[in-house]
């Protein structure tokens, strides 16, 4: 596909040409529309020093970086287009609103990353303070970049609207967000390297991500349902009204017990049952054949057997032991 290339100011000289609105907007105008000053001087007069450009690696695929100063506050509002963008901020304040809701990213040491997708055009506004610096790098993929795959496999995130999500980026992806800094001063090729680098790690930091807390929500999730299992188990609930309780289908609910305890519900449940028999046979002076029957056991031959298993000693042995 073609290729547009929009060649950024060069923000390592002694003194970076300053720039104004215009500029801006005609830089953006093949990715954003409805593009304009909101607040701030005449689009003609200069509003920050810096570099800003936007590659276009495939349509719709862009990678866009920030290195401005602000000389004054401005705001420039446009509409997005629908895809995903990952942002990595390395340093400064980014203020922004997705359809009127408010998000400010602040960094003084540590990098910010940032992720939402937009699943129709988004009214983006962004202000920039008097004084303000900023460096940030911008991946944009459209819908059809990354398939119905993706999307299944990252739900919910890929299918919210404008959410944002955020982390701290890992030191690959801050350093190819670093290196197109350096983009001015290298040839064609090794500018394009720089670009397709960026877009690598940014997606690579941002499905880490997106993998660590989908694990970290499965642990919890797995956690709550054996809690319940545990508080339940005296009134011996089906492994249908188990897996309705705590938000699983039966087959995924014992797919992810037995991974997460070795064991699956059922027999949790049982070890459990037999623990309070052992209890009340032991403490209690309980018969066996009731305790048999508030196990669940239906023949107290069955409930013997399964306790010696798991005790190493039958019931009434344990019942006729001194207290």
């Amino acid at each position: 596909m073609g290729k547009r290339r929009y060649h950024m100011q060069n923000a390592q000289s002694p003194a970076p040409e300053p720039m104004g609105f215009d500029r801006l907007r005609n830089s953006a105008a093949p990715y954003v529309s409805a593009h304009r000053m909101t607040v701030g001087r005449p689009p003609h007069l200069p509003c920050f020093a810096g570099q800003f450009g936007i590659d276009e690696i495939a349509e719709g695929h862009t990678v866009h970086l920030s290195q401005i100063d602000a000389e004054t506050e401005f705001e420039t509002s446009f509409v997005a287009r629908p895809g995903l963008l990952v942002t990595i901020v390395l340093d400064g304040t980014m203020e922004f609103w997705l359809d009127g809701n408010a998000h400010v990213a602040q960094v003084t040491n540590t990098p910010v990353a940032m992720a939402w997708v937009n699943r129709q055009p988004v009214d983006v506004r962004r202000r920039t303070r008097r004084d303000e610096h900023l460096i940030k790098a911008q991946l944009h993929l459209p819908p059809s970049a990354l398939g119905p795959g993706w999307e299944d496999s990252n739900a919910p995130f890929s299918q919210s609207h404008t959410q944002v999500h955020r982390w701290r980026p890992g030191l690959a992806a801050c350093d190819a967000a670093q290196g197109l800094l350096e983009r001015p001063q290298m040839s064609e090729a090794r500018a394009r390297l720089a670009t397709s680098r960026f877009s690598i790690e940014a997606l690579d930091s941002l499905m880490a991500h997106l993998e660590a807390q989908s694990a970290n929500t499965a642990t919890s999730r797995i956690a709550t349902a054996r809690s319940y299992v545990e508080q339940t188990a005296p009134d011996r609930p089906s492994l249908g009204r188990i897996a309705e309780d705590t938000g699983y289908s039966v087959s995924a609910l014992q797919r992810h017990y037995r991974a997460a305890f070795g064991m699956t519900v059922i027999e949790h449940q049982r070890r459990l049952l037999l623990d309070r028999a052992m209890t009340a046979l032991r403490d209690d002076g309980i018969s066996v054949n009731e305790v048999s029957r508030q196990a669940g056991y239906s023949s107290p031959t069955n409930f013997a057997a399964a306790f010696t298993r798991q005790f190493g000693m039958c019931p009434s042995k344990v019942r006729s032991m001194p207290q």
